[in-house]
């Protein structure tokens, strides 16, 4: 877990206001007893594949599997200043994301921050990611981004939310 108080102070802050604001949307099911803390979000462990939208110059959406890792209350992608997903974000910088498996589902939609490499906030995250890449050397070969996912609408739910922290930290 990297993040500090203040950060999951924040994050609880984005996942109420967030479920609050979506009261009449149904989300595969899930209700209100089956939200996730910020403290167990946090349990996102390593890196893992989600779903990312983003629109082309039609504004029509495109999704695409992404590696993501869960840093101090945010997702960050591993990119490279060439891919499509970048050049697309430089015309409209908004992303959705959703990650899902089994009975856990995590949605967000937000603006990515793009960290080139060589700055010093891509300094300070690179190493978090190749910790959550389970350390491997090659993790960030190739790419001179990281995209921070700055969400304004964050939702987490798992038909089992007593589950988590621990069997989202044991079972990875």
């Amino acid at each position: 877990m990297f993040e500090t108080r203040a950060e999951l102070d924040g994050l609880q802050r984005l996942l109420d206001e967030s479920f609050e604001r979506s009261d009449n949307i149904r989300y595969s099911g899930f209700g209100p007893e089956h939200r996730l803390s910020a403290a167990q979000l946090a349990g996102f462990q390593g890196v893992r594949l989600m779903a990312v939208a983003s629109v082309n110059s039609k504004g029509e959406p495109r999704a695409a599997p992404r590696s993501a890792a869960f840093l101090h209350g945010k997702f960050y992608l591993a990119s490279n200043s060439k891919s499509t997903m970048v050049r697309r974000l430089a015309l409209h910088p908004a992303l959705g994301f959703t990650y899902f498996e089994s009975r856990l589902l995590i949605i967000g939609h937000g603006e990515p921050a793009l960290l080139r490499r060589g700055t010093t906030a891509f300094k300070e995250a690179s190493p978090q990611w190749v910790e959550a890449f389970r350390g491997g050397e090659d993790a960030l070969e190739g790419m001179d981004l990281l995209l921070r996912l700055d969400a304004d609408h964050l939702v987490a739910f798992a038909a089992n939310p007593d589950r988590y922290p621990d069997g989202w930290r044991t079972t990875r």
